[in-house]
Formats: C-alpha cells, structure tokens, sequence
C-alpha cells in the first residue's frame, strides 16, 4: 500500500497547482495523470488479491470491469470534448488570417466572423451544449466481503470518481462533487485522504465561485481566446475610428491565445489516450487471469 502515499501527494499537488495556476488544460492534464496512477493500484489490487476464490461466482470480476469500463467511457467523452474545443481553435485560426488582411478588415464581414467566433465560444460548456454526457456515479460495491485488499479498492474507487467529478465541472458542466469520508477510515494508509480530498475540492469550489454564468467556459485557455476576441470586437466597433496598432496587437493575442489553446490540447489529449489504453490493457490482463485459473 506504499503507492497511497504517493497518490496522497499528488492529490495535494493538484490542489497547489489550482491555487498558483487556477483552472487549465495543465490542471486537467495532471488530474488525468492523478486518475491513470490510481487505476493502476486500483488493477493491482485485483491482481495481488489472495482472497480464497477470488473469482468465484465472478462477483469480483463485475467490480473491477464495471468500473474499467466508467473510465474507459470517461475517456471518450473527453476525447469528444477535446475535438470541440479544437474546432473552436481551428475556426479561430481561420478568422486570424481573415482579420490580418487589410482589405477584409474594411468589410463588413468583421462582425459576422467575430458574431460566429462568440456562438461557437459558448459551445464549449455547459449543461445545454454537453447535457447528453453521463458523470458516473461509484455505488456501494456488489460484492459483500470484509477483505481488507476488497475494501480498499472501493476506496480507490471513491477517489477516482472524486477526480472525475472535478475534472468533468472543469471540461463539461458544474457537478455536485459527492464525498464518502467513511470508506477510508478502516485503513491507517489512507486516514490523511479525506482532509486532502475535501481541501482540493474547496480549492476548486473557490475558483468556480467567480462564474456566475454556468454556461461560460471555465478553463483558463478557452476564457484567453474569448477575452481576445472580445478586444477584436471593440477595436473593430470603432469604425473610421481603427487604429491600425492596437488592431494589430488584438490580432496578435488572438493569434496567441489560439496557439496556447492548441499546445494546451495536444498534451491533454496524449494523457487522455495514454489513459484510455492503460485501462484496456488493464481489462484484458484480468481477463487473461480469469482464462488461464
């Protein structure tokens, strides 16, 4: 059980990076990294159990497929995600190359693109645009045993649908983030876990308490291209009035901003994929235990 400890401390890491770099695609990225090292204690449990016909009855194998398959599913709903948001990035890009024509930025096309940039800005999140996403929920487990190998793996259960909540707020919409303290305290191991929990969930609560509009994107990079565009829009409102400079430097933020969003996406999507087929192999390791006992 070494490895709870350092779980323990990238828990904590979360909530510091939350603190010094508010809601990012950085975040999310090591809260994904957080959720690929607990199923792979989670799967180790399964695997180092001595518990007498572990696989009797395939009870125990319901509890670590079922929840594989959560994940596995997760992933594919940010993945899908990911691609909005990268839509948006390539509509944007788009836009910058039309706005660094002089000729166009004398037509009165100008606000029809920066009419279609904020349209597509607010696909991005919330309940309306992301409602056909399921959050799963852990349950109690099925599989009633006092084994204390079982029951820890329901903790690690637990935690990661902690992560998952936080990471599904900060991509889709707010959810409630539900919290079990009880399931940890049986183990000396994981006693520190609750407080640490319930700290990074404050953490997060804190930072989402500025948004009044739960339909506006939260992540720091997506609300960077949507301050950009709305710098473009007032310069362009101006009329006669442009100046040529600042509708330069409006430009070149949004050009900027799109860049950050693009670098932000492709780590977080490699993390994501790199989730999704550690699970994979996870389940067909299981099964290969289940064939060959």
């Amino acid at each position: 059980m070494n490895t709870f400890s350092s779980l323990l401390i990238d828990i904590k890491n979360l909530e510091s990076l939350l603190a010094k770099n508010s809601l990012s695609l950085q975040w999310c990225l090591e809260a994904t990294n957080l959720l690929k090292k607990m199923h792979f204690q989670f799967l180790e449990i399964f695997q180092k159990s001595e518990v007498p016909l572990f696989w009797d009855g395939g009870n125990y194998l319901d509890e670590y497929m079922e929840e594989s398959l959560n994940i596995l599913d997760f992933c594919n709903a940010l993945r899908s995600a990911i691609s909005t948001m990268d839509r948006y990035r390539l509509i944007v890009d788009v836009a910058v190359r039309r706005f660094s024509d002089e000729g166009y930025l004398g037509s009165a096309m100008n606000m029809t693109e920066i009419e279609k940039l904020e349209r597509e800005w607010q696909k991005l999140y919330g309940f309306e645009n992301w409602k056909i996403v399921n959050l799963y929920k852990t349950g109690r487990p099925k599989t009633k045993t006092k084994d204390d190998e079982f029951c820890a793996s329901y903790a690690v259960r637990r935690t990661m649908n902690t992560v998952c909540s936080l990471l599904f707020s900060a991509i889709f919409y707010p959810a409630p983030i539900e919290k079990d303290e009880e399931v940890y305290r049986d183990f000396s191991q994981l006693k520190l876990f609750p407080s640490s929990l319930r700290k990074l969930v404050c953490c997060f609560s804190e930072e989402r308490r500025g948004f009044n509009d739960n339909s506006r994107p939260v992540l720091v990079e997506t609300k960077m291209v949507g301050s950009a565009v709305e710098d473009f829009k007032v310069q362009i409102l101006k009329g006669v009035a442009l100046n040529k400079e600042k509708l330069g430097k409006s430009i070149d933020s949004l050009q900027k901003s799109s860049l950050a969003l693009k670098e932000g996406l492709e780590m977080f999507d490699s993390v994501v994929n790199e989730l999704f087929q550690e699970v994979v192999k996870g389940r067909n390791e299981i099964l290969g235990m289940v064939a060959s006992s």
